[in-house]
């Protein structure tokens, strides 16, 4: 956590990373609390509920970070996620302001407690504070693996090569964050039962296996469009939207028709004249700077007119000089997908058999024979 404290001065999107490994340590924290600190148990258990609360709004927060398409900054629209947890501090200090005897009977015996104003509010908010949970996890479970797909849309409108561009590691926080949710409601809902995989030796287990995820993962990961933040104009949308809204937001762009069809034309004349795919650094900004035209109308006409993204459109011409020159035997395979802008044999092999249904050297035998 001091690591990605020091972080978070020059990389602000590292500021939900911290939260969220705060509220895990807390909550990991359990075991050591009841074993080492009996008279904090009281304090500890008051953290809990804002603890809990501050989980998926911060990876969801975290992860926005990494894929935006400029840098991160903590915005005041951004506190509306965190809401239920400090709503939950009301909790909290009901339960620092009890009389320790009181609670003593609530948590941890079986006597009955007289219905107070005090205990009813605690009974009803504990109450809550698992309703919602379990509501905002489901919730912002669901936005994570709709943003994993939206990534990945997001990476092929802008470049033409991913092998840098890993995005697998949204899925694997999306199961993380999903097993705790699991495992958190069975817990509850099996309480009575007595099993094994329920005890809290496992969710300790558990959650420290989630917090060494989140800590190698977190401070390994940079942004996916870091390297054009300088170059960005907002080419894509953001990444909170839709299909449906891109659609409704180029109908309201100032492209018209005539333009888009002159765009069109430019961009076939700058892949088979000037083969401009043969830069394996190219990216969309790029090409809209060769094209002299605005990144975001580059990215339209690429959707509307040409039917396909810019990772498609460049890749597929690469694709058609590297038939040709396999054909002509022009050097092995991994020379002629370097000659034709391909950065990886991995990325080469890919394309290949995205676009032809066949593998380079199914390819030559096929035309060869």
């Amino acid at each position: 956590m001091h690591v990605i404290l020091d972080k978070v001065k020059h990389q602000p999107f590292y500021l939900p990373l911290l939260l969220l490994m705060l509220g895990l340590t807390i909550i990991s924290a359990s075991g050591f609390v009841f074993f080492a600190f009996e008279q904090g148990v009281i304090t500890y258990i008051a953290l809990l509920a804002p603890c809990f609360l501050l989980l998926a709004p911060s990876l969801w927060l975290y992860t926005n970070g990494l894929v935006a398409v400029e840098p991160w900054r903590f915005k005041h629209a951004y506190i509306k996620h965190y809401l239920p947890s400090l709503l939950s501090l009301s909790l909290t200090m009901a339960l620092l302001l009890a009389p320790n005897a009181l609670l003593q009977k609530m948590f941890f015996t079986d006597e009955v407690v007289a219905n107070t104003a005090l205990t009813v509010f605690i009974s009803v908010a504990i109450m809550l504070v698992l309703a919602v949970w379990f509501m905002q996890t489901a919730y912002y479970l669901y936005k994570l693996i709709n943003l994993t797909k939206r990534y990945h849309q997001q990476l092929k409108d802008v470049f033409c090569d991913l092998s840098n561009k890993k995005y697998q590691w949204l899925i694997y926080i999306t199961m993380a964050m999903l097993l705790n949710w699991i495992w958190g409601v069975l817990s509850i809902a099996l309480d009575n039962q007595s099993i094994a995989l329920f005890a809290p030796q496992c969710g300790q287990a558990l959650c420290l296996i989630t917090i060494w995820g989140f800590a190698y993962y977190g401070l390994k990961q940079q942004p996916g469009f870091a390297n054009t933040y300088a170059q960005t104009q907002k080419p894509i949308t953001d990444t909170d939207t839709t299909r449906a809204e891109d659609a409704a937001s180029y109908k309201r762009s100032a492209l018209s028709q005539e333009h888009a069809s002159k765009i069109a034309d430019k961009i076939q004349h700058a892949l088979v004249q000037q083969r401009i795919y043969l830069d394996a650094n190219l990216n969309l900004f790029k090409l809209a700077k060769h094209l002299n035209e605005p990144s975001q109308y580059v990215s339209q006409t690429l959707s509307q007119v040409m039917q396909t993204s810019f990772f498609e459109c460049i890749n597929n011409a690469r694709v058609e000089e590297a038939k040709t020159k396999l054909l002509a035997g022009q050097g092995n395979v991994l020379e002629i997908a370097m000659s034709v802008g391909f950065n990886t044999r991995s990325s080469f092999y890919k394309a290949f058999k995205s676009a032809t249904g066949q593998t380079p050297s199914q390819f030559q035998k096929a035309h060869n024979s």
